[in-house]
């Protein structure tokens, strides 16, 4: 990967790029929607949530009381949360999910995992259902509208999957007009989509992006917008396809969604992710499910 840059520690306040994935939808939407994408990098910045000590032991401590911290996700997304077999077990894995460990051992509770549609991670926050969403999510000004957001521990960029046979006909976006390019709903990458790639691009959109990934390999979808890193990981667990640079906008950070109005419990998890990040173990994390999603998928390939 080109990007293993950890966004600044000290500065609390991030420029979010609009790069977006589905220009305008409302963030209670979920996902990374973004809305006045641009392709460049905008003015957007994304304030820190700031709290006393009172009120953020008494977030804390409504946790602690419920004995457990409620993940909303989407694990379909390696090498940040993903489904593995293991030991015949089907086990939820990636470096979000160790952020999310690690989050609710500082608070000496258990982590419950909710496996949602992308859609649904911040619907699930806003209602209550769940106490934080790590699914590779984006600040934008729609979602800080619903949910408050953490500093970025994470940035990325974008690729586009395509069979490999076919690889040598994509060098820019506009080679996509006329095609079908798939993108997951209500993600940035369908923003993306819909506002650097030619007008006359047909997008496909579904939930799940395994299911996004086997309509590029069977052929009805031409390609797939996806973050860098997951897409490395799908190119490396089916071989028939590619991971393709043309472009295409980097991604804003990605960070933790909370309840509206949760600062307590925001200020608490942003100095936690700091210290992660400080202290090397994002990164650590990041290359160790890079590592076990490569060997995962050479091991079924080799089945």
């Amino acid at each position: 990967m080109k990007k293993w840059t950890i966004v600044s520690l000290i500065v609390a306040v991030f420029a979010f790029a609009l790069v977006g994935c589905g220009g305008n939808q409302e963030a209670n939407n979920g996902g990374n929607a973004e809305a006045g994408i641009n392709g460049n990098k905008s003015d957007f910045v994304a304030e820190e949530v700031t709290a006393d000590q009172a009120t953020i032991d008494a977030a804390t401590q409504e946790i602690k009381d419920k004995g457990k911290l409620v993940l909303a996700t989407s694990a379909d997304y390696p090498p940040y949360e993903w489904h593995l077999m293991k030991d015949g077990k089907d086990e939820i894995v990636g470096f979000d999910i160790e952020i999310a460990k690690a989050l609710a051992d500082s608070l000496g509770v258990e982590l419950e995992i909710k496996d949602l549609d992308f859609d649904g991670i911040i619907p699930s926050i806003t209602s209550g259902q769940a106490d934080i969403g790590i699914a590779g999510i984006s600040a934008t000004p729609e979602r800080l509208n619903a949910v408050n957001m953490t500093s970025p521990y994470y940035e990325n960029e974008q690729v586009i999957i395509v069979p490999k046979d076919k690889a040598e006909s994509y060098k820019t976006m506009e080679d996509f007009a006329g095609l079908t390019v798939g993108a997951q709903t209500g993600s940035m990458q369908e923003a993306t989509v819909q506002e650097n790639f030619p007008k006359d691009v047909n997008l496909k959109s579904l939930p799940k992006l395994n299911n996004l990934v086997l309509e590029v390999k069977n052929g009805t979808a031409d390609a797939l917008v996806i973050s860098k890193s997951a897409g490395q990981q799908y190119a490396k667990q089916f071989p028939e396809l590619v991971a393709l640079e043309v472009g295409i906008p980097d991604e804003p950070g990605v960070c933790v969604a909370l309840k509206k109005g949760n600062d307590g419990l925001t200020a608490y998890i942003d100095q936690e992710l700091k210290k992660m990040i400080e202290e090397g173990k994002v990164d650590e994390w990041i290359a160790q499910y890079e590592k076990l999603n490569d060997e995962t998928a050479g091991a079924e390939d080799a089945q």
